[in-house]
């Protein structure tokens, strides 16, 4: 009997063994993001950020028109961070979180973790995601009178509440949203999804088909949401997933944010996009 027993016990050992060094072998989350930000990409797009953005700005700050506030270098981060997420280009964006919170005042320091949090729901890292978004969840008001520091403020806020499934949240940023840059949609189809969250389905189901013919709504998702959303799914990806909403929300404000009737606030978001191409 004992060499059974001895077998049985060697087997059981070997076993626990590869079952404990498995379970070891996978990354927490935490360590994934970590991975994120010490590779060459992030390194690299960091460096490279720093060194152009802020001569950029300095050069654009003194040729503007006296009309026109100076632009904070942060806020092009923050910009440049929001369009790489929206790109899918998460190791950048975490890059230019970073250099906000380096280089930004207290605002601007606190929208850097929405922007993270943000991109973390985008990989996939949501208990990490949901860590850094508990961070933007005091009311905190912009102090600028700048109009592209506070359309920034109000939409990487309400965008991170979206990604955290704050609806509710989210949908006040977006009131702040539409009142400086006069862009309403985003407000409205936030409230009917927040009303679908709280099984209010007849009163969201008026919202949605309200903005499916609503002439201010930009035609991509005027015909989304008229043809059951499938004619934009490459772009937003499956409408099953629960990120179906914030990454539509996101692109498509991004696009009208480049074509704002406000000429400060397009020239910025117009900038950062150059800014883009120059940098990688």
């Amino acid at each position: 009997m004992y060499l059974p027993s001895f077998w049985q016990t060697a087997v059981l050992s070997v076993f626990s063994l590869l079952y404990f060094s498995a379970c070891s072998d996978e990354k927490t989350q935490r360590e994934q993001y970590e991975d994120a930000t010490s590779g060459l990409t992030f390194s690299t797009y960091k460096t490279t950020s720093s060194t152009i953005v802020g001569p950029a700005v300095t050069l654009y700050n003194s040729q503007k028109e006296d009309s026109l506030p100076s632009i904070d270098p942060a806020y092009v981060h923050l910009l440049l961070g929001y369009g790489w997420t929206v790109s899918g280009k998460h190791a950048m964006a975490f890059a230019e979180a970073d250099l906000t919170q380096e280089e930004g005042d207290t605002t601007a320091q606190y929208l850097a973790r929405s922007l993270r949090s943000i991109a973390m729901y985008e990989q996939g890292w949501d208990s990490l995601a949901h860590e850094e978004a508990a961070h933007s969840k005091k009311l905190l008001r912009p102090d600028s009178q700048a109009a592209y520091e506070v359309a920034t403020f109000y939409v990487i806020m309400a965008l991170a509440q979206a990604y955290d499934k704050d609806f509710a949240q989210a949908k006040f940023y977006f009131a702040g949203f539409a009142n400086e840059t006069g862009i309403h949609w985003p407000y409205k189809l936030t409230d009917a999804i927040d009303d679908f969250q709280h099984n209010r389905l007849q009163e969201g189901l008026i919202k949605m088909k309200a903005l499916s013919q609503d002439p201010d709504v930009p035609p991509v998702l005027q015909q989304a949401l008229a043809e059951q959303l499938t004619v934009i799914e490459e772009k937003a990806g499956d409408v099953n997933s629960s990120l179906f909403w914030p990454r539509l929300i996101s692109a498509v404000v991004l696009e009208q944010l480049k074509k704002s009737s406000n000429s400060e606030i397009g020239k910025v978001v117009q900038m950062a996009e150059r800014l883009r191409g120059k940098i990688v």
